[in-house]
């Protein structure tokens, strides 16, 4: 989601009375009508005034490779506890952000009011303080890029760069993970949404699966981890808990593009931005996914600046590398890998909210819907500021206000169904 055109640091209570009564916003979408009487009757509003949310970039409210206050104020979780008429505390971080989002269109190549490249080393990116007046941890302490064992083990201290330490720093007090800060706050209910950055990190092109640093997980280690957070959760005695599996597809997040897709569009290419095609695309290489957003996207730029030279066309290739080569390129073989690990994790997932009695919910709810993934269109790539349709941001991997909404509607009727809460929702 990109930051609507106003920047003003606000003390966060008069920010969220100003930006709950924006029923038109695409940033605040407005509140489904709420029975006080029948979500006190089934603690619904309880359990959201005492929720935590642990997770990932999505459950952050991470959109347009970037995170301010807007953004998260749509995050699934903030989304969630609206339905049942509450407001969850979350670290909001002041305008530009840490770090800014991208600005529209992808072809400025720049970042919202900071003007700094899209692609320029993290740590040099601005990252700026929270809203006066947070009191960390609050009740999301989801953060962009965490993996189960940071969850479990990074600190604002131990986080993995400099990057990282600046943004964990803006979401959890001194010495505390997730988990610990999650736990501390006693909660009645808790939302677990990990998973995605153990399987996601092979969009480099390289589907190698084992320990750190290979980019997926051991499905095996996945599993421990993943019930250290839920008997961490347990030993809390957390009453209401939410599981969230993984796309079942994780390759239809629409930055992918097969060569094929690639091939079909060589005209536009070539002419307007001045790439040419190789056979490769459409024969060899059709099956190929590539990652459009950093294999293709900056050959045309490259191509629009040879071609103001008066330059010839920059060739373009779908081939792979090689599979320890990043190349952001999957080949069929590569991306078997990825669908059968996600597989498993999945049904780690679902395994243990059913031997746990846990609600269950997937990422589906947002992925699989067919406007997630629109056609690709290399012509609008570049030109507008809504390339990967009307449920995703600028980043073509984290969902806008629209897309976070749809998962906070699973989320519910989730809830819904194995606790009985009677969230409101806009199902039949």
């Amino acid at each position: 989601m990109m930051p609507r055109k106003r920047f003003l640091t606000l003390p966060i209570a008069a920010m969220l009375a100003a930006l709950a009564g924006c029923a038109d916003s695409p940033v605040a979408p407005a509140r489904a009508a709420v029975d006080d009487v029948s979500l006190q009757a089934s603690e619904g509003r309880g359990v959201f005034q005492r929720y935590v949310a642990v997770g990932t970039s999505t459950s952050m409210g991470w959109a347009s490779d970037g995170v301010f206050f807007e953004s998260q104020e749509s995050s699934w979780p903030a989304q969630l506890a609206r339905m049942g008429n509450r407001e969850i505390t979350q670290p909001y971080i002041q305008s530009p952000g840490c770090p800014a989002p991208i600005a529209p269109p992808l072809g400025g190549g720049v970042r919202f009011i900071t003007g700094e490249p899209i692609l320029a080393p993290p740590a040099t990116l601005a990252c700026a303080p929270l809203v006066p007046g947070i009191t960390l941890p609050t009740q999301n302490v989801a953060i962009n890029g965490a993996r189960i064992a940071d969850a479990l083990f990074s600190t604002p201290e131990t986080a993995p760069d400099v990057a990282s330490r600046r943004l964990y720093s803006r979401v959890l007090p001194p010495g505390e993970t997730q988990v610990t800060a999650m736990t501390a706050q006693h909660p009645k209910l808790v939302s677990v949404e990990l998973g995605s950055n153990e399987v996601f990190a092979a969009r480099s092109g390289i589907a190698l699966v084992g320990a750190p640093p290979l980019p997926i997980l051991d499905p095996p280690t996945f599993a421990t981890q993943y019930r250290q957070v839920l008997d961490s959760i347990e030993a809390t005695k957390v009453k209401h808990v939410l599981l969230v599996g993984l796309p079942t597809n994780p390759l239809v997040l629409p930055p992918f593009r097969t060569g094929a897709e690639i091939a079909a569009n060589a005209p536009v290419l070539l002419v307007g931005f001045n790439v040419a095609v190789q056979a490769d695309c459409a024969t060899t290489s059709a099956q190929n996914l590539i990652f459009v957003l950093l294999k293709l996207a900056p050959v045309m730029q490259a191509g629009l600046a040879a071609k103001a030279l008066g330059q010839p066309p920059l060739p373009f290739t779908c081939a792979a590398g090689g599979p320890t080569v990043v190349d952001f390129v999957l080949t069929p073989a590569e991306q078997s890998i990825v669908t059968m690990v996600t597989a498993q994790f999945n049904a780690i997932i679902q395994a243990e909210a059913q031997a746990r009695g846990f609600a269950y919910t997937s990422l589906d709810a947002l992925y699989a819907n067919p406007a997630a993934r629109p056609p690709f269109n290399a012509a609008t790539l570049l030109t507008t500021a809504t390339p990967f349709g009307p449920l995703m941001s600028l980043d073509g991997l984290h969902p806008n206000a629209a897309g976070q909404a749809l998962i906070a509607q699973a989320a519910a009727e989730a809830l819904n169904s194995r606790y009985d809460l009677g969230i409101p929702t806009s199902a039949p």
